[in-house]
């Protein structure tokens, strides 16, 4: 990478404080009543083209930048093939995320409500069928890589483990995705204006903060901790 940020530097920032001001603005900002500061977040036409999506679509970006900036020939060849498939991992969660980009050929090209494509992504499909299941077991796994891991890898004598506990700062990431989620729950609850175009959401602002806690830990393993199979001299 041609720049290198010291998360070490302000960790407390970093870790917690930037996405919990930063998303707990766009909840705010989403239940104000103000029809601009809710557009802002999600206009009614279509969510999609609000910011809450759109710095969905930049964190992934970011986070598949870094991944493919991983693969370098100090790297064993299984490392730099586990950056490669993490980098196409993410391509795919973007065009997912982007409903590969149907969303804004059809509002530009004028396609009428009636005419548009009904199964527009894989986690959506079938009238989101599978979608509980798939998010409980993102949930279950961000668990495990944003919580057990941190909390364990000081016991943890396995090298190959030990390389993917990331920092126990991960844990205040993830304690700020669980106050978000809980922010956007009970706003509606206390009475507090909707946003219909989110009307239902919430997990939308728990998604971006899922995505930066994805981005921290795969900065970390790519920029901040040694390659997997470095020798002791590097």
């Amino acid at each position: 990478m041609s720049f290198k940020i010291d998360l070490s530097a302000n960790k407390h920032f970093y870790y917690w404080i930037l996405p919990l001001i930063s998303t707990g603005i766009l909840v705010i900002l989403n239940h104000s009543g103000v029809e601009l500061l809710q557009t802002f977040v999600a206009p009614i036409i279509n969510r999609e083209f609000g910011m809450l999506e759109h710095l969905q679509a930049i964190v992934i970006l970011v986070i598949v930048v870094i991944a493919f900036s991983g693969l370098q020939k100090r790297r064993h060849w299984i490392e730099n093939l586990g950056y490669l498939m993490l980098g196409i991992l993410f391509i795919i969660a973007f065009l997912e995320e982007l409903d590969y980009g149907l969303h804004y050929y059809e509002y530009f090209a004028g396609v009428a409500p009636e005419q548009k494509v009904v199964e527009r992504n894989l986690h959506n499909y079938n009238n989101n069928e599978y979608l509980y299941e798939v998010r409980q077991g993102i949930i279950m796994v961000m668990i495990l890589v944003f919580i057990i891991l941190p909390l364990a890898k000081d016991k943890i004598k396995i090298k190959f483990i030990q390389h993917f506990c990331g920092d126990k700062m991960l844990i205040a990431t993830f304690a700020v995705y669980v106050v978000i989620g809980q922010m956007a729950r009970l706003f509606p609850k206390l009475g507090l204006p909707i946003n219909p175009s989110l009307d239902g959401n919430h997990q939308e602002f728990e998604e971006l903060v899922s995505y930066y806690m994805m981005l921290l830990f795969v900065y970390e393993l790519t920029v901040i901790k040694r390659p997997l199979f470095a020798s002791k001299n590097e």
